[in-house]
């Protein structure tokens, strides 16, 4: 019986390791380069096939980017220092 004890604590503390880190939420969100979500002009998305950003003021575009890998810029310069990116055509 001390058997089945001892395996049930384990079973039961593998299951709350598993609780425990479904619960916490994705660390990766968006990136404001001295701007916030609210401020940035121009935005684009981190993710390795993008090719693009968007200007906030001519585009909405921008809001259908993934939050996760969503960077925020407050100039079309400091964009290009971090990415390089082609101004979205519709834009």
């Amino acid at each position: 019986m001390d058997r089945w004890k001892k395996a049930l604590t384990v079973l039961l503390l593998v299951g709350a390791l598993f609780v425990g880190a479904a619960a916490v939420p994705s660390a990766s969100a968006f990136k404001g380069y001295h701007c916030t979500r609210h401020t940035c002009k121009f935005f684009t998305s981190s993710y390795h096939t993008a090719r693009y950003f968007y200007n906030r003021r001519t585009c909405d575009q921008w809001k259908e980017l993934s939050n996760k890998y969503l960077r925020g810029f407050r100039t079309k310069r400091a964009l290009k220092r971090h990415f390089d990116r082609k101004l979205h055509p519709p834009c």
